[in-house]
């Protein structure tokens, strides 16, 4: 189904007073097959469009002229086959608006196929880790701000920054159900300046060896 062919059947419905659905009960169909008549996402078979055409009082031919080439006939009707394989709810109204939820997105668009509007849906622990990111940033700037007033720690209490994102990587873990949404580096970093800042002495030179958890974590949890 070519678009200028789409275009004709939602003018010829226009023209006779018909709803979809109102065409639909007329062929004994859906609402939603007229609508992808209409949108070119499908087409009539041929009982259909003698039906069309006599419904409409237009001949076969006039019903399907049209002035495109092979090659783009043949692409109208692969690209919505492609379409049609994507997961996720849709729903079309009568005029040919859509709404697409997909992927943690709402699309909506319109009759013409044009993204209006693009929403992220949140899931429960994506919002949870929202909260959890945004208290623990406050916590790690009072408890950094109290360190230094209190116990002089300006130059190395700043490693409490570490903390959020390490808890917040924790939560995604269980929300993705996969390890390697954890962020290693942090931790890797966390405890490097931790240990190499806070106790005394100084161990710079061996507590690099830290770093090499980064790597082996990695690979041991994609590991197929």
């Amino acid at each position: 189904m070519t678009i200028e062919i789409a275009d004709r059947l939602i003018k010829l419905r226009k023209k006779y007073g018909y709803s979809q659905e109102e065409l639909a009960d007329k062929l004994g169909l859906s609402r939603q097959a007229v609508s992808k008549w209409e949108r070119a996402e499908a087409s009539p078979d041929t009982d259909n469009l003698i039906c069309l055409a006599k419904l409409y009082g237009v001949s076969l031919d006039e019903l399907l002229n049209t002035d495109d080439s092979v090659e783009k006939i043949v692409e109208e009707q692969v690209k919505p086959q492609q379409e049609e394989k994507r997961e996720g709810i849709h729903i079309v109204d009568d005029e040919g608006n859509e709404v697409h939820i997909e992927d943690h997105h709402i699309y909506l668009k319109d009759k013409d196929g044009n993204t209006v509007e693009k929403k992220k849906v949140l899931s429960k622990l994506e919002k949870v880790n929202i909260i959890i990111s945004s208290v623990l940033g406050g916590v790690a700037l009072i408890t950094y701000i109290l360190l230094g007033c209190l116990l002089q720690m300006w130059w190395n209490a700043w490693v409490v920054f570490f903390v959020p994102e390490i808890i917040a990587s924790i939560v995604r873990c269980f929300e993705h159900k996969n390890a390697a949404k954890f962020n290693m580096p942090f931790l890797s970093c966390f405890v490097f300046f931790f240990v190499c800042m806070i106790i005394p002495g100084g161990l710079w030179h061996p507590m690099w060896v830290v770093f090499l958890a980064i790597p082996v974590y990695y690979s041991i949890v994609n590991f197929d």
